[in-house]
């Protein structure tokens, strides 16, 4: 266990210290010219201990070097010997057993997580097709409505004009009597004169009283007409929204129970294979326990060399693994510290870990930067 404590420090230190030799030469200030004169050197200071802890990959990382250390601890231990009683076969086949059920637990949880995010994708699929399908029965009936509402409008000014005419035609004849009566029959007095002229007053006052009573009539049945028409509209429209999550949901439950039963399916085959391969495994450790000494010897022999190159491939890929991720976290720190240099006018970025000179501390402003 120390062993491998040991080597993780060991190439966690190494990875900031190339990250600070990178960052470091990175970050210098520009050439300047020997004829002019030298301007106050903006120095920067980064945590990269801080900063690198902050970069979303470094969890994984962290965990690829402690898997790293582990192999490399095994690699450093041989097997027992051959010779196996049958309680060091139960003890090494309980050994195995939990190792085994660990790799199993670690299998699941990742199918799991897979499961729930794949079910999450499908719930934003659904809520940007059913979003889409609201917008379009929306946009189909506002159409609908506004058509509707320009037919019942240009319906009513039709039976307005019509109205007025009538009016008009219903006061014309007795409006002309009054001034034939005036024209031909003559008048007698000014009075008579006034009390023709007021007759004529208030007729003509009477027909545009009733012109403007149905003006305001049409006006109000079209506004009643309008708002009618609207609330049937948002009446649709909200049916068509329950209906839409309605039909989402139901999907959406569907599509879980599908995941679902696929998560037990797989997780039946993960166990029956954790199963047989344990019980090989005792089938193995019984036969070697049982067999004569060489044979048993020979194949401790075959395991072991077996065992090693499994675990120096294991290695080599987990390697591969780390020199990426750290590669990628060293690139992305590189860029948002140069990018911050850049916009502070700093003129060289220094490290915690390669010196102590004061700075203007930019640890936070990568972290912000990395975390979005």
């Amino acid at each position: 266990m120390w062993q491998g404590h040991a080597a993780r420090t060991t190439v966690r230190a190494g990875f900031l210290l190339v990250l600070a030799v990178v960052l470091a030469g990175g970050c210098r200030g520009r050439v300047r010219s020997t004829s002019a004169p030298v301007a106050e050197t903006r120095v920067g200071v980064v945590d990269l201990q801080v900063v690198t802890r902050a970069h979303p990959h470094w969890q994984e990382l962290n965990a690829v070097v402690q898997q790293v250390a582990d192999v490399q601890a095994q690699l450093a231990l041989l097997p027992g010997a051959p010779v196996m009683p049958e309680v060091d076969v139960q003890r090494a086949l309980d050994l195995e057993a939990r190792q085994l059920q660990g790799e199993l637990d670690k299998e699941l949880a990742f199918v799991k997580q897979d499961t729930e995010r794949r079910l999450e994708a499908f719930a934003d699929g659904l809520r940007t097709e059913q979003a889409a399908k609201i917008d379009q029965v929306r946009q189909d009936l506002e159409a609908q409505g506004g058509r509707a509402i320009l037919a019942k409008r240009d319906e009513l000014r039709a039976q307005l004009r019509e109205a007025e005419q009538s009016i008009r035609d219903e006061y014309r004849y007795p409006l002309l009597n009054l001034r034939l009566r005036a024209e031909v029959a003559g008048l007698t007095s000014e009075e008579e004169a006034k009390q023709l002229q007021q007759q004529v007053q208030a007729l003509q006052d009477e027909r545009a009283q009733r012109i403007a009573a149905k003006a305001d009539e049409t006006q109000k049945a079209f506004t009643a007409f309008q708002k009618a028409k609207e609330d049937e509209i948002n009446a649709k429209l909200l049916t068509a929204e329950q209906a839409a999550q309605a039909e989402a949901q139901q999907r959406l439950l569907v599509r879980q129970q599908e995941l679902q039963e696929e998560l037990r399916h797989t997780a039946a085959g993960m166990e029956e294979t954790f199963r047989a391969r344990l019980d090989r495994r005792r089938k193995e450790l019984l036969a070697a326990a049982q067999g004569p000494v060489p044979g048993r010897q020979g194949t401790y022999t075959e395991s072991l060399g077996e065992r090693t190159r499994r675990l120096r491939a294991e290695l080599a890929s987990l390697q591969e693994q780390r020199v990426r991720l750290e590669d990628g976290i060293l690139a992305e720190v590189k860029i948002e510290v140069a990018a911050i240099a850049q916009d502070r006018r700093l003129d060289v970025v220094l490290t915690r870990f390669v010196s102590n000179v004061a700075g203007i501390d930019i640890t936070t402003d990568v972290v912000e930067k990395l975390k979005r």
